[in-house]
């Protein structure tokens, strides 16, 4: 009777192990990221990405955008313009590249004078590389008007960056910043208008958690549509498991 318990025992304590080394391992397949962003032009919004490992070479990504800049949204603090995405992520050795396919909902991009549920469609591809002491961070969304609501007309806009940078340590890096969000078109024709388009410097701390705070600053090259001389952005990268 004994054997029998203390065999029981055993099974149920590896049953409990098999069961938590699982957990674990579906724990360690998915990741979910904060990215608070500020800059001079566009404001304060909030990025949440998440990641789920697909295989040790690829991942299933999703992310959302929550614009805070009332002029995106009429002006009102309602509706204001929102973003959302999935994608594939691709490991190649000291690279990763993810193409996206997301949506804008709001009134930003159809000029509506209600709420549009996918009134943009935004293709997009990030892409970093990262080694022992160079660091690159690009993008680019083409943000297309997709559906006019009820409102007298729509845009299409570009977003990109490009950030290469050097690290001094594991802990601080800096490099050059290049960053440009532009009206391609507005309802009443071709407008190739810069809302802001700068070339500066930044600076990086990366701390122990995965943690990383980044600063740019420098000067506005593309000032069309009225935006200051001058341009800086802050944000930040904060894993919450």
């Amino acid at each position: 009777m004994k054997k029998l318990v203390i065999i029981a025992l055993v099974l149920m304590t590896q049953i409990t192990f098999a069961q938590e080394l699982k957990e674990e391992s579906e724990k360690k397949k998915t990741s979910f990221v904060i990215m608070p962003i500020h800059n001079s032009v566009a404001g304060f919004s909030n990025v949440f990405l998440g990641n789920y490992e697909l295989d040790e070479k690829k991942n299933l990504s999703f992310y959302s955008v929550f614009w805070n800049n009332p002029s995106f949204g009429g002006n009102t603090g309602s509706d204001l313009f929102l973003e959302t995405g999935v994608g594939i992520g691709f490991k190649l050795d000291k690279w990763y590249v993810n193409p996206t396919l997301g949506f804008g909902h709001g009134k930003f991009m159809s000029n509506s004078t209600e709420t549009t549920i996918g009134e943009a469609i935004i293709p997009s591809v990030l892409v970093l590389y990262n080694s022992g002491r160079f660091e690159l961070d690009t993008y680019l969304a083409w943000y297309k008007s997709f559906r006019k609501g009820n409102g007298d007309g729509t845009r299409d806009l570009v977003l990109n960056w490009i950030i290469p940078g050097y690290k001094v340590s594991d802990h601080f890096s800096f490099g050059v910043f290049y960053e440009s969000f532009q009206q391609t078109r507005t309802a009443d024709g071709e407008h190739e208008d810069y809302i802001y388009q700068w070339l500066g410097g930044y600076v990086k701390a990366t701390m122990n958690n995965g943690i990383w705070f980044r600063l740019g600053a420098g000067p506005n090259l593309g000032t069309d549509l009225g935006t200051s001389k001058e341009f800086y952005k802050i944000q930040a990268f904060i894993p919450i498991n």
